[in-house]
């Protein structure tokens, strides 16, 4: 195997949820290894474009191509057109990751409707309506790679947790059904299970932390750093018989639970 086996240079991609840590160190690790990147974020909210702003900066600081977009993503026509930009200035589409996240626990009988929308949207919608979109550019290209980051949740029960754990279960098989459709477009479509990440979410309670690191074989928290170093990889040339799969970065823990 040749040194340079997972770079990408003369790649786009496109990282939407990158205002969080985990979809920025994704877009800084894809522009480290030669791609270009648009970053995204899933709301329209000004937190949400501060951070994609500062994670942009650190791509052309690397000497890479790309812009920071602020959209709704769980909008089909603004995502459509977030697609067609990225093709338009970058002139291609290689990659799709979808790093958006939204953490949610309730009780179920007092979770709303409202609120139960929400987080399906937030978390399956955008995965839904992203790959269909960077589908037909990767399409007319006879090549792509899609990533979609899930929580362990999509696979496990957490009381109080029906909502979001319904729609990262949805991911995972949203993962597996369009990998079925597109595989013979030469589209891979996989997903990383990131275990419980530092700087995500409820993770920011130290004294939480604590209490689960007792749950994971590791005795760490994943790093953002460790979900990115994967998603390098089934971005890479290397990965072109790797589809509807799911790779597990989580200390172990999801073999112990």
């Amino acid at each position: 195997m040749s040194s340079n086996a997972f770079a990408l240079g003369g790649k786009s991609a496109l990282v939407v949820g990158a205002n969080n840590v985990v979809g920025c160190a994704v877009a800084t690790a894809l522009a480290e290894a030669g791609a270009d990147v648009v970053v995204a974020t899933s709301t329209p909210s000004a937190q949400e474009e501060a951070a994609v702003q500062l994670c942009i900066s650190q791509v052309h600081a690397l000497g890479r191509k790309g812009f920071a977009h602020t959209l709704d993503a769980t909008n089909e026509r603004e995502v459509g057109e977030l697609v067609q930009r990225t093709v338009a200035e970058l002139g291609r589409l290689d990659i799709l990751v979808n790093a958006q996240d939204r953490a949610f626990a309730k009780p179920t009988a007092e979770t709303t409707l409202h609120e139960w929308r929400r987080v399906l949207d937030v978390n399956l919608t955008i995965p839904y309506l992203t790959c269909r979109a960077a589908a037909g550019a990767m399409q007319a290209q006879g090549a792509g790679r899609i990533i979609n980051i899930v929580s362990l949740l999509g696979e496990r029960g957490m009381a109080n947790g029906a909502a979001y754990c319904a729609a990262q279960g949805g991911v995972l098989n949203l993962t597996r059904a369009v990998a079925l459709e597109w595989a013979r477009s030469g589209i891979t479509v996989n997903a990383i299970g990131a275990g419980w990440t530092e700087g995500m979410g409820f993770m920011a309670n130290e004294a939480l932390q604590q209490q689960l690191l007792r749950y994971i074989p590791s005795r760490r928290l994943a790093q953002p750093e460790d979900i990115a170093a994967t998603a390098v990889y089934l971005a890479s040339d290397m990965t072109g018989f790797v589809t509807g799969q799911v790779i597990w970065v989580d200390g172990g823990m999801r073999t112990r639970l």
